[in-house]
């Protein structure tokens, strides 16, 4: 029996984990060990038919009596975020912990994911030949030559598939009309998909998906993190859709790694709403940036004011170079004089 278990560091931005308590982050901690020294690995149990309690997880992890209290639902809670699995028969598994805590070095998911990956490429590349093999003998029956004729005795021994093909060939390779219907598409070719009116290139693999946009490759972490994200729910698009706009902004990994944790927060789990919150956001920030703009308006002095709409009139034109030729201006001083006399 395995003495020890992984303990991954991002456990540290786990959006799940990172909802607990101090108390609560004990507790998961003490259950991964538990579920690692257990009979049955990954399991929490006492015995068939006797229900694993979160008294009995809180006895384990040395929880003062004061405490008890509060470790009460925890279980429940993990079920809920599909951290757990209750079963029939009172025990408890711990999701994803047989996948994460592997024994055997050709158990590790990159050695699973390349030997999955030679095999496609195996299969694939059989299907091509025998695809190619089936044209040849259509053309020979209506009569077309024979594509050896004319090859030197030396290239005859060449199989035709092996001629077309080899461990060397690029993806620029240069194939006639029928080679490129029947050749079957390459295992790290990317799926395009339209998200918001703009292609976005999504693989099946998180290590090629990763090497798209960053210029080295991911560490252990960082692709474990990925396949955790994967196993939360995120799909693969919405990783691509994140990698693609922390590359755009000239960010690094960390950036996109805060995104993805944002968007999962928040409940998103696809490219497409991704993309949908993306531009209501950028929406706000306009209808913001509007709401700040102040419309300057100036505004003349009220006689100057009256100059002006006397000018527009064709009025002042009019005028001669004394008050008294304007009957207007020449009641109006009166009417100053009045007042000034009347107030002395």
């Amino acid at each position: 029996m395995i003495t020890w278990f992984r303990l991954y560091p991002e456990i540290l931005q786990d959006p799940k984990l990172r909802r607990f308590t101090t108390l609560q982050k004990w507790l998961w901690i003490t259950a991964m060990c538990e579920a690692s020294q257990s009979s049955s690995r990954g399991k929490l149990f006492i015995a068939d038919g006797i229900e694993y309690t979160d008294s009995d997880l809180a006895q384990a992890a040395g929880v003062r009596a004061d405490e008890i209290d509060k470790a009460v639902g925890f279980i429940d809670l993990c079920v809920t975020l599909n951290m757990m699995e209750r079963h029939a028969d009172g025990g408890v598994t711990l999701v994803n912990f047989l996948d994460r805590q592997y024994e055997k070095p050709s158990d590790r998911p990159e050695s699973t994911r390349e030997r999955k990956q030679k095999q496609r490429a195996k299969e694939s590349d059989e299907k091509r030949k025998a695809a190619l093999a089936n044209t040849k003998n259509t053309s020979e029956i209506k009569g077309q030559p024979d594509l050896h004729t004319g090859v030197t005795g030396e290239s005859r021994g060449v199989t035709l598939g092996h001629a077309l093909y080899t461990d060397t060939d690029s993806d620029s390779e240069s194939y006639t009309e029928t080679e490129k219907e029947l050749r079957p598409p390459q295992i790290n070719e990317p799926v395009v998909v339209v998200v918001g009116d703009r292609n976005l290139h999504v693989y099946k693999s998180v290590l090629d998906q990763y090497k798209r946009y960053f210029s080295f490759d991911p560490n252990q972490t960082i692709m474990n993190l990925l396949h955790s994200f994967l196993d939360d729910g995120l799909q693969m698009d919405l990783l691509a859709w994140a990698m693609r706009d922390t590359a755009e902004k000239g960010k690094d990994w960390n950036y996109a790694k805060g995104t993805i944790n944002n968007l999962f927060s928040r409940g998103i789990r696809t490219a497409e709403q991704a993309d949908l919150a993306d531009q209501e956001y950028k929406k706000k920030q306009r209808e913001r940036q509007t709401g700040k703009v102040v419309q300057l308006v100036d505004k003349l002095p009220a006689s100057v004011e009256w100059q002006r709409e006397q000018e527009m009139r064709g009025q002042l034109s009019e005028k001669g170079k004394l008050i008294s030729d304007d009957p207007e201006l020449f009641e109006m001083l009166s009417n100053l004089r009045r007042s000034k006399t009347a107030g002395e």
